[in-house]
């Protein structure tokens, strides 16, 4: 999640190219598309075969320093000499799928995409409240991560029905999101979303 300043702070070509990254992430839709018409083995097929895709492209880009025209131009500064967001989230696509009914997976893997996307518009545009630097030691926002935590309730209800595994899966979501920061949030906010969200509904299962 981008950290929450006010969006006319930010110069109009970095503000563009985070739009076109959220944008990139949309494939998430896709997944679920695929995984829903096609079944759990197709779309882990197609997944592995992107990430196998990524892994070359990035051998030459990081091993080589060859600048693949458009691909190069949406990694952000700090993705310059490690893997971008693109390979973490495929990884986080594969494990949950893998693991969690085909609801939890598809619920978590639309809360990396627009719980996110929620986070970095209302923070940029309204985040004044960045109460989490004593805690978390960075800049994000209360007001980024409510509307996060809306969106991901959100999605998790009208996905699944089920109020209290949405509130697990929302939770873990938007607290992964906010906590932290050199850990990529594509990778570990569906994992842990799925995770916990598999474990409650597990549990209310048996009660």
């Amino acid at each position: 999640m981008l950290s929450s300043k006010n969006l006319f702070a930010e110069p109009p070509g970095e503000v563009v190219f985070e739009f076109l990254r959220k944008a990139v992430h949309m494939v998430s839709i896709l997944i679920v598309l695929i995984y829903e018409f096609f079944g759990k083995e197709v779309v882990l097929w197609v997944l592995v075969s992107f990430l196998v895709i990524m892994l070359f492209l990035d051998y030459f880009r990081l091993e080589h320093n060859i600048k693949i025209p458009f691909f190069y131009t949406m990694y952000r500064e700090n993705e310059a000499n490690r893997f971008g967001g693109h390979i973490y989230f495929a990884l986080g696509a594969i494990s949950v799928i893998a693991l969690c009914s085909k609801e939890i997976a598809y619920a978590a893997v639309l809360m990396t995409t627009f719980g996110d996307m929620a986070a970095t518009l209302i923070g940029k545009f309204y985040g004044k409240r960045r109460v989490f630097y004593k805690i978390f030691k960075n800049d994000k926002s209360i007001e980024g991560s409510a509307s996060e935590f809306i969106i991901d309730f959100l999605i998790g209800m009208l996905i699944l029905g089920n109020p209290l595994v949405s509130l697990v899966m929302a939770f873990f979501a938007t607290l992964t999101e906010t906590a932290v920061s050199k850990i990529d949030d594509n990778l570990v906010v569906p994992i842990l979303s799925g995770f916990f969200g598999q474990i409650a509904l597990i549990l209310l299962a048996h009660l």
